[in-house]
Formats: C-alpha cells, sequence, structure tokens
C-alpha cells in the first residue's frame, strides 16, 4: 500500500517521516526495490529505504 502510494507520487513533492521521527522532503524520483531515491531541494539526492517509512505526506 505504502510503495503504491509512493508510486504514483513519482514526480512530486513529498515529505516522508521515518521510524526515527525525522521528515525528509523532496521530490520522488525513483520506487524500486525497498528503496525511494528522492530529489532535495538542493538538487542531491537521497536514498531512503521503505521499510523506514512510517508516513507519507503529499504536497
Amino acid at each position: 500500500m505504502l510503495v503504491n502510494l509512493l508510486l504514483r507520487s513519482r514526480g512530486k513533492a513529498v515529505v516522508l517521516k521515518l521510524v526515527s521521527a525525522e521528515e525528509v522532503g523532496g521530490v520522488v524520483v525513483k520506487v524500486n526495490k525497498g528503496i525511494v531515491v528522492l530529489r532535495t531541494l538542493l538538487g542531491t539526492r537521497m536514498f531512503i529505504p521503505i521499510h523506514k517509512i512510517v508516513a507519507v505526506i503529499k504536497r
């Protein structure tokens, strides 16, 4: 279910709430093999394991 939401959010800005209570924001670039790739405002890419995501907030 979370993977489907992330796949539909590809190319859109989201905020991901992680298990550590951290919030990570960016544009979803790719979702595959248990990893979400986000592009931040600075242009850097972040690789986040899906099992560490608690919630997805669409912007």
